[in-house]
């Protein structure tokens, strides 16, 4: 839904009252004001419009349109008073018009009274004939902020390159588009979640080469892997991997695992009944998989800018660009996550209905994703994650920053082995603890 705005070029600081007035800044002479409006009632807020102002990207892939919206508080805001947000606009050039709207994806700053800042990707809805992006921003962001920044994100040119899904192949020392499928071998597939592919989730390197751990303990001579679009629905997908599947099966192995991290999980279970009745896969490994029926509570309307921030946070972790995000949300892949979603039901009632069903071995994780020992760190906090992503939402705790242990360990798959462990959503794949175990429940 677009919003239009009309704002005006007065002075920069008011006083705004019960009723919202709108406040609108003034910049260059021609050029649309930014603007703000719903703080708490009776707040003076000034704000200014640096054109050329630009705030550092949060990764790699992302580039940041110039032009920066300040506002500041005389007075320390207050979560408990006034709407649920502060509304800010802001213009963007024209020639920058289609990437901007590629990626609809704000980076916002607050500063704080007590001396901390925080930073956080946003989504943005536009007015096109204006050329305004607008950013609302939940009030529980806001407790004792002094001040907010916005800019607009984008895709960084030439930066992403895109890979093709379809299948990989390891060949015992890294993953190849190419290869074959050797009959009569004790077979693995493997396949990813979000924001990641097979060659990332499942990763080969200088310390470690995962798909080789998992092939030893696992007792597999022949490790497969698949690529998809993890920010389209399930079923789309599963179709994808489905058809490789069937030509797995068709060489005839002498055994058959799949192997799957987060939502690689669904698009299995999805997968599985368009295999044919004849697929004989002895087993699923489901590792941090978002389970059906339970889905995860920040899919649903009212938590959608949690799961907006949710995703964008992990686009920015894992280096991936914004216009991803937007992709998510508009495929209808962010509404198939809702817990019992329509498109959960299908899939758990298309499982049920299979006439031979693996073995289900589920592995789910406990600890945040912010912090990996040794590999990267960020600069939020786990009780402020858990304010933001959990407090009023239904998620139950504990989770891996990602998934709910409730989720991962669902009992809606009949007869399924599930434990939690104490690892992170983006370490359960790899992890000597995990692979051994899942080794010990293996069929």
């Amino acid at each position: 839904m677009r919003r239009t705005f009309t704002p005006s070029g007065k002075h920069l600081f008011a006083v705004l009252g019960a009723a919202g007035l709108l406040l609108a800044a003034a910049c260059s002479q021609n050029a649309i004001g930014p603007s703000a409006g719903l703080p708490p009632a009776g707040a003076r807020v000034a704000t200014s419009f640096d054109r050329s102002g630009a705030v550092a990207p949060p990764n790699d892939a992302w580039d940041v349109v110039p032009g920066t919206l300040h506002a500041s508080f005389a007075a320390p805001l207050r979560a408990s008073q006034g709407p649920a947000t502060l509304r800010l606009s802001l213009p963007y050039p024209e020639n920058r018009s289609t990437e901007v709207f590629a990626a609809r994806s704000a980076i916002v700053s607050a500063t704080y009274a007590n001396g901390t800042s925080l930073r956080w990707p946003q989504p943005a809805t536009f007015d096109m004939q204006r050329r305004l992006a607008t950013v609302e921003i939940p009030r529980i962001l806001l407790d004792g902020a002094t001040g907010v920044s916005v800019a607009l994100g984008v895709d960084k040119r030439g930066r992403v390159k895109e890979e093709p899904p379809g299948p990989r192949y390891w060949d015992g020392r890294d993953w190849k588009k190419t290869g074959t499928i050797v009959s009569g071998k004790h077979t693995v597939v493997l396949i990813h979640g979000i924001f990641s592919s097979v060659e990332t989730a499942f990763p080969t390197g200088y310390i470690f080469k995962c798909p080789n751990d998992i092939a030893k303990a696992q007792g597999f001579d022949q490790v497969l892997g698949f690529d998809y679009d993890w920010f389209d629905p399930p079923q789309p997908e599963s179709k994808l991997f489905a058809a490789f599947l069937q030509q797995v099966v068709a060489a005839k192995p002498s055994s058959l695992t799949i192997e799957a991290h987060s939502y690689g999980s669904l698009v299995t279970l999805a997968a599985l009944p368009k295999i044919g009745s004849d697929a004989n896969i002895a087993n699923v490994v489901t590792l941090g998989g978002p389970l059906p029926l339970r889905g995860t509570p920040l899919g649903e309307p009212k938590n959608r800018w949690r799961m907006s921030m949710m995703f964008g946070l992990l686009d920015w972790y894992l280096d991936f660009p914004p216009d991803v995000v937007d992709k998510a949300f508009d495929s209808g892949m962010v509404d198939s996550l809702a817990t019992n979603s329509d498109a959960l039901k299908q899939i758990l009632s298309d499982y049920k209905g299979m006439k031979n069903k693996p073995h289900f071995v589920q592995a789910a994780g406990t600890a945040w994703i912010c912090f990996i020992p040794g590999i990267r760190s960020c600069n939020y906090s786990e009780e402020t994650f858990k304010k933001i992503l959990v407090d009023g939402t239904g998620v139950q705790l504990p989770w891996d920053g990602v998934v709910e242990t409730i989720a991962a360990t669902s009992t809606d798959i009949p007869d399924a082995v599930a434990t939690p462990f104490p690892l992170s959503h983006v370490e359960l794949e790899c992890k000597s603890s995990v692979i051994n175990w899942v080794a010990k429940q293996l069929k």
